[in-house]
């Protein structure tokens, strides 16, 4: 009895051959040039060796503001050698005016087409209340002060960590309480919803940082 040949073999391709992974390649734009691009790095850095060939991640803190913090991101992808599938955009509400902060969403979905999504990543007040969320809930309105101020007693006194703009391995410290603080974001834009404040401008407290982990969650170690 002849032995049938294998499928691979009339194909022309070896068995057993592992198919080429396809990289995602991300690029962070943060307003801020301190807190939110080391907090992006320690996401980076917690991909792992054996997801660094499937996602690929860049960190830019610019010190621009809403539709300038845009126009930065599309002039990066522009001319930056790197095709990049996902962008996300880290901005505050703080002083600036409702109606730059309100119009960033409907420009990224303007943006965004089959090769290259645009994402919304605002906090309002400010980015300090992503963090502040791994440690508790709060619905009440505040100034940016406030929430730094709340997010610096809550890792004093959970952590003992002493709280300040620059202060590195943040996202280290606070991951594990990750899923806790999705859930939270997630109750304040219920709370919003029902409450009728469905512009970003008029959601404080709210937060859509935690959605970049939606997407890239899955790839980090830890």
């Amino acid at each position: 009895m002849v032995a049938k040949k294998s499928k691979g073999w009339r194909s022309g391709k070896r068995e057993g051959r592992s198919r080429m992974v396809q990289m995602t390649r991300h690029l962070v734009v943060s307003e801020g040039k301190e807190t939110e691009p080391r907090y992006f790095e320690g996401v980076r850095a917690a991909l792992g060796a054996a997801n660094e060939r499937k996602v690929a991640i860049v960190v830019k803190g610019t010190g621009k503001h809403t539709l300038d913090l845009l126009d930065f991101a599309v002039e990066h992808c522009r001319y930056a050698p790197e095709t990049f599938d996902h962008v996300w955009l880290v901005y505050d509400k703080d002083d600036f005016p409702a109606s730059d902060f309100d119009a960033m969403e409907c420009k990224c979905n303007e943006l965004s087409d089959g090769s290259r999504t645009f994402h919304v990543l605002w906090s309002n007040p400010c980015f300090e209340l992503w963090p502040l969320l791994h440690f508790r809930y709060t619905s009440a309105p505040m100034s940016a002060a406030e929430c730094q101020r709340a997010l610096a007693q809550a890792m004093s006194k959970d952590l003992g960590i002493e709280y300040r703009k620059n202060l590195g391995g943040l996202f280290e410290a606070v991951d594990d309480k990750r899923g806790e603080a999705l859930q939270r974001a997630g109750r304040l834009d219920t709370h919003h919803r029902e409450l009728g404040n469905l512009k970003p401008s008029l959601q404080n407290p709210a937060t859509k940082v935690g959605e970049i982990f939606d997407v890239i969650g899955p790839y980090l170690v830890g």
